[in-house]
């Protein structure tokens, strides 16, 4: 098995290595590299489940992936027939029971198949569920598939330069680790439930409730809430629905959850999201989730922030604190690289800017230069691109960047998080100042050895200096002043107060 799938998988990559040089090089092999990329996709849709979740990761990944394979992989559907219903029943019976003892009704027929699992209609204590179950014997499947892409992976060392190596490497490394979250459906209940938690005061958007007792490692049975597919314009028009309501309430959802919260649905695919005939929003499938701290949330903000500003630098410094750029990377080529490729914004206001152009940019940049992407960016970037697809689709006017900006100024996120990097630098200051007072001993011992007539001098000298870090906090304080201006002089005022202490 191993070796029938390295024959497969083996012409494609060394194809892909190929176009990645001749993308560089040459534009005129784009129609070339355009149909590797279908083909790329054909084989990993043949190799199965775990190739078909490696390549919707990869369809993110503009560090990795020629802009004409990305093109086919983003088309890369987790739609995949489900198993025969005798295998599915082996393994929901061994979680839960015979089938006909606990359910009312349980429809055999999936009402839909993934790469990693299935979902069934049943009927329990008189309510509808949803019973997901996972694929047969999907663990050992996804264990053995992985040993190929690794061996694959050891294939390459050595023939392929060492970032490329290093950040394919970083890429199955991090994919070895999420996808067996995704197989454990306990994970994606304690999901739902975080989720859930934080959401419940929004307006009108559900989280199916977990029927707890019936949940596991291998199925997990949910309330079964129907909907109109989000992106099924027609249908939800016919509802008598607001279709651009609904567009605005769906990025908010998405976005707020980014934005506000440490755990959020990273997954906005129409296939994840019905819309109720009461209007409201129903979220499903949580497998696929990401985490993110005020730090981070931050950075991804400069990064926009600077993308927004056509400012070459504050995209480099941003990328630099994201850890996607060495900072001893030449600043100078990659300045060059960035004003080119943003050069088509100059004279259009930043409301006007779409997020797809953005990303091209993006993605251009990322491809020419040795970016390593956080998986906190790639969550973002793939996120972005999706729920301005389906918005445009349901109200042909929407700008994605006009609703962001409304959210993180009219709802005070921005000011939110600016106040949580205050205290966190606040934290981290008080943890260096404890440290510093260690020194106190020592200092005091120097002072006391001095000249009499020296200290005097240096007595004045000390209160100057908190009289100074004072001044900088009530500038700091003050609403109307960018916080971030002031951190670095607050920090240079701890400095120069420690240095006036013990200089001689």
């Amino acid at each position: 098995m191993k070796y029938g799938f390295l024959e497969k998988l083996y012409p494609v990559f060394r194809r892909y290595l190929k176009d990645r040089k001749h993308e560089r090089e040459d534009h005129e092999w784009d129609y070339e590299i355009e149909r590797h990329g279908e083909i790329a996709v054909r084989r990993f849709i043949e190799l199965g489940p775990t190739f078909i979740k490696l390549g919707q990761i990869l369809s993110a990944r503009p560090d990795l992936l020629p802009k004409e394979y990305l093109k086919s992989f983003r088309l890369l559907q987790d739609r995949v027939d489900p198993d025969p219903f005798p295998l599915a029943r082996e393994i929901i019976e061994r979680n839960v029971g015979k089938i006909e003892d606990v359910f009312e009704y349980f429809n055999e027929n999936a009402i839909s198949g993934a790469s990693l699992g299935q979902v069934y209609e049943a009927v329990y204590h008189g309510k509808k569920v949803a019973v997901k179950v996972n694929r047969y014997n999907i663990e050992e499947r996804v264990r053995n598939d992985l040993i190929v892409i690794k061996h694959l992976l050891r294939l390459a060392k050595g023939r392929i330069d060492n970032f490329l190596y290093l950040s394919i490497e970083n890429v199955v490394s991090d994919f070895n680790r999420r996808i067996f979250d995704e197989i454990d459906y306990r994970k994606e209940a304690s999901n739902m439930r975080a989720i859930a938690a934080n959401l419940k005061e929004e307006d009108r958007v559900i989280v199916p409730g977990i029927i707890e007792e019936l949940s596991g490692k291998e199925v997990l049975v949910m309330e079964y809430i129907e909907g109109i597919k989000i992106d099924d314009v027609q249908r939800l028009k016919d509802a008598g629905l607001d279709t651009k309501e609904i567009a605005l309430r769906y990025d908010t959802i998405f976005m707020r959850m980014l934005l506000k919260n440490e755990i959020f649905h990273a997954d906005p695919h129409p296939g994840n999201v019905s819309v109720r005939e009461d209007g409201s929003i129903i979220l499903y499938d949580f497998g696929m989730i990401g985490h993110i701290n005020d730090d981070m949330r931050f950075r991804l903000l400069s990064l926009y922030d600077g993308l927004l500003n056509r400012d070459p630098d504050e995209i480099i410094d941003a990328l630099i604190a994201l850890n996607a750029l060495s900072p001893g990377a030449n600043r100078g080529v990659i300045r060059k690289g960035i004003e080119l490729a943003i050069s088509n914004f100059y004279g259009r206001s930043a409301e006007d800017l779409e997020i797809r152009e953005l990303l091209d940019v993006a993605n251009d940049v990322i491809f020419q230069f040795p970016f390593r992407l956080p998986r906190a960016l790639v969550l973002y970037m793939r996120m972005s691109s999706l729920l301005e697809g389906v918005c445009q689709q349901l109200d042909p006017d929407f700008k994605f960047i006009r609703v962001l900006q409304k959210l993180l100024y009219d709802e005070g996120l921005i000011q939110t998080l600016y106040k949580q990097q205050l205290k966190n630098f606040l934290s981290d200051t008080l943890r260096s100042v404890e440290k510093a007072v260690q020194i106190v001993p020592l200092m005091k011992r120097r002072l006391e050895s001095e000249d009499e007539t020296v200290r005097p001098q240096r007595d004045y000298r000390i209160p100057a200096s908190i009289f100074l870090g004072f001044i900088l906090l009530s500038l700091f304080i003050e609403e109307k002043t960018r916080p971030l201006v002031f951190i670095p002089l607050i920090a240079i005022d701890i400095v120069a107060f420690l240095y006036i202490m013990i200089r001689k």
